[in-house]
């Protein structure tokens, strides 16, 4: 039996677009020069999504209803959330994002039994407060390289899918990548094997070939 697991960014990689980044562009606390410019200067993503959600002004339903009026999930997903949950194949999302929204966008997906390590958004009235219970004393970088180590130690050969620079060390370590946008730069750059990551069949149709 194949000895894969698998890794993934969510923001641009299970979905079409980043969610975080959309969601403080429409609240008006960031301009897309902002958010190159936060890039650029690599700020630490647990201070940008507490400083920018916190200054959302939303009801949980008004939300939801925002993300889900844009939010649209990178295709062949859902059937690689199938197959690997039939051949009990790990997968999980490890991500910067906020669980209030990858859960409500996994859930309209019908995708379910995938482990999610995100950070964690509470609604006290219409303000949202996060913290980071999974990776609390790790950067977000090197939370997800630890994902991908995790697996390798335990043998599995790790196919990783990102598409921002905190992917960049998981892609580093991982057996398989698969990459898109500021990622699949950088992995050119470093001289990376990597795949153009447009959709997920074929992450599924390496699964299903023999290692």
């Amino acid at each position: 039996m194949n000895k894969y697991a698998i890794i993934t960014d969510f923001d641009g990689t299970v979905t079409t677009r980043d969610i975080g980044n959309t969601l403080a562009l429409r609240a008006g606390s960031i301009t897309l020069q902002g958010i190159e410019e936060d890039y650029k200067q690599n700020k630490d993503a647990k201070e940008w999504m507490a400083y920018h959600f916190g200054r959302m002004n939303f009801s949980k339903e008004e939300f939801e209803e925002l993300v889900l009026s844009f939010a649209k999930i990178r295709p062949g997903f859902d059937e690689l959330a199938g197959y690997a949950k039939q051949n009990a194949i790990p997968f999980e999302i490890a991500s910067g994002g906020l669980d209030i929204y990858i859960s409500p966008v996994l859930k309209r997906g019908n995708i379910k039994d995938i482990i999610v390590y995100s950070m964690r958004g509470v609604f006290d009235g219409r303000k949202i407060k996060v913290d980071f219970p999974h990776f609390a004393d790790l950067t977000l970088e090197d939370f997800k390289k630890s994902r991908v180590d995790f697996y390798k130690q335990k043998g599995y050969k790790v196919i990783f899918a990102g598409d921002g620079p905190s992917d960049f060390p998981a892609a580093k370590s991982a057996g398989i990548v698969f990459a898109a946008d500021k990622l699949a730069k950088l992995c050119k750059t470093n001289k990376i094997k990597f795949f153009e990551l447009k959709d997920f069949k074929p992450v599924l149709e390496i699964l299903k070939k023999p290692i």
